[in-house]
């Protein structure tokens, strides 16, 4: 049997204090296209493999990492909407050069069949501008094709 928006989001609460954990559970919920989508809009939105994503998801997290050694992430509030659940979490952190970072992130999560069929970033400008310098300071890179998934016939 699949799991409901319900049971994922109560498997999501029971790791979201391990942030390998938690990445790890998602990761393994990716379908495998997953619809990519960013409020305000990127260049990356689109449909991505969702091995690709899991891959940007875990340099993304090891580079917050390198960036934010004293790292404090709240615990999420993570909550269900119909067929998708929405998690909000805010990160603290120095980056070594000094520069304090407060970020929020609100990320809606779309279940289709059991599996992530979509993921949605909401961030507000300053917050986007605050997460891509703290991935530049923790030297994300991504993955060589971080470009919407093309191998999908149609």
């Amino acid at each position: 049997m699949r799991k409901t928006a319900s049971e994922i989001a109560e498997e999501m609460r029971a790791v979201a204090h391990d942030q390998v954990k938690s990445r790890e559970m998602l990761t393994g919920l990716f379908a495998e296209s997953v619809e990519l989508q960013h409020v305000p809009r990127s260049s990356t939105d689109g449909p991505i493999a969702g091995r690709l994503l899991a891959e940007i998801a875990r340099r993304e997290s090891e580079a917050v990492v390198r960036a934010l050694p004293d790292i404090i992430h709240d615990d999420p509030e993570i909550t269900v909407e119909a067929g998708a659940i929405r998690v909000r979490r805010r990160t603290v952190g120095t980056l070594l050069d000094g520069t304090s970072v407060d970020v929020r992130t609100d990320t809606l999560f779309s279940i289709t069949d059991g599996e992530i069929a979509a993921l949605q970033s909401d961030m507000d400008a300053s917050d986007r501008d605050t997460w891509q310098r703290v991935l530049a300071a923790g030297g994300f890179l991504p993955p060589g094709r971080m470009q919407p998934d093309r191998t999908r016939n149609g």
